[in-house]
């Protein structure tokens, strides 16, 4: 069960790393219910989504994500997954900053 709970949370950082800007239609091919949501929620900036997420890290990870507010990564327990997440946090306020100049 742990391993699967590690594999969904590997795919999930995985995927939201790899292509941010993924529009709502792209979302629905991927194959995992998980990668779906937050592909979802991402890309609609719907915080209401994460909910539906099937681990607690994965909401904390979309919530962060969803808000680009590294204090949804607090709620994360496991230390990698954690600086996963505010590494991507960090990446997408950067990605952010850098298309307003």
């Amino acid at each position: 069960m742990k391993l699967r709970h590690m594999l969904i949370g590997a795919s999930l950082l995985m995927s939201s790393l790899s292509g941010m800007s993924q529009s709502v239609n792209d979302c629905d091919m991927k194959k995992i219910k998980d990668e779906q949501l937050l592909c979802t929620a991402t890309s609609m900036m719907n915080s209401v989504m994460c909910e539906q997420i099937s681990t607690n890290d994965g909401r904390h990870y979309c919530r962060a994500m969803v808000q680009s507010n590294s204090h949804g990564c607090d709620g994360i327990t496991s230390p990698v997954k954690r600086q996963y997440c505010l590494m991507a946090v960090r990446d997408k306020q950067r990605s952010a900053n850098w298309a307003i100049r």
